[in-house]
């Protein structure tokens, strides 16, 4: 091969093919680690969504518990109210 023709032709053109090879992989690179970072804010917001939501449902349960207890007390009351014999006048009683 004539050396004028490989100084001056095949170095530059395997010059930019591996110019445009690394710029690819240089660019993929780049794509994935934004895409990396945008998908960790939002998995950083989902997480912080979900505790939230965690705490809600724990404080509707807790909420649940004391309805249980306020009918139980309602039911106590209502027996209470049961073993009196008759109406009663309060106004007679003061």
């Amino acid at each position: 091969m004539d050396p004028f023709l490989v100084n001056n032709l095949v170095i530059p053109i395997a010059g930019m093919i591996t110019g445009v090879v690394i710029s690819i992989g240089f660019f993929k690179t780049v794509r994935h680690g934004i895409d990396r970072k945008a998908s960790g804010s939002v998995d950083a917001r989902l997480t912080t969504e979900v505790a939230e939501l965690h705490a809600r449902v724990e404080a509707l349960e807790h909420g649940s518990d004391r309805v249980d207890e306020l009918e139980d007390r309602l039911d106590f009351a209502e027996r209470l109210l049961a073993r009196v014999e008759g109406p009663r006048d309060l106004r007679k009683e003061l």
